[in-house]
């Protein structure tokens, strides 16, 4: 029995909603809406829709790059590889 409610948990699980069922679903490759009925099978991606999708996908480790960059030059293994590519110059 719920304390604040006053009612058992059967109750309430037996009254769960259901959510409508989408018309359309995102493309996992370029993001476009494509239908799930109908003519779903006929979706093809465009070249530049799907580039651009992936660098959205991307977007968090582009703009992490120089902050990684810059630790990384600053441990060990990063400043061996800086003397290293000085030394074979």
């Amino acid at each position: 029995m719920d304390r604040v409610s006053g009612r058992s948990q059967d109750a309430q699980t037996s009254m769960s909603f259901a959510f409508p069922s989408p018309d359309h679903m995102p493309c996992p490759d370029c993001g476009a809406s494509v239908p799930l009925r109908g003519d779903a099978g006929e979706h093809s991606c465009e070249e530049e829709r799907r580039i651009e999708y992936r660098l959205l996908e991307l977007r968090p480790e582009i703009e992490s790059f120089p902050d990684d960059l810059a630790a990384w030059l600053d441990s060990p293994a990063g400043r061996f590889e800086q003397w290293l590519a000085e030394r074979d110059r």
